[in-house]
């Protein structure tokens, strides 16, 4: 997702900077702006990998409990 997020970014900076006939204005700007993004989204995706691992475990908690009692 990182990789697909930094190769976006450039592509769209070279072809930004090819149209507009800049020298890696856009792509400078672009491949900076993308860590943020990239960042936001590790973020994102491991707190909802945190989530779906702490629901499984009280679950499991739950089922243990339901077959001990």
């Amino acid at each position: 997702m990182i990789v697909f997020i930094v190769f976006i970014a450039l592509g769209a900076g070279l072809a930004l900077d090819k149209f507009l006939g800049t020298k890696a204005l856009f792509t400078v700007l672009l491949m900076v702006g993308s860590v943020p993004v990239a960042l936001y989204f590790t973020v994102r995706l491991s707190l909802t990998a945190v989530n779906r691992a702490q629901i499984k475990l009280q679950q499991s908690e739950q089922t243990e409990e339901d077959t001990t009692t």
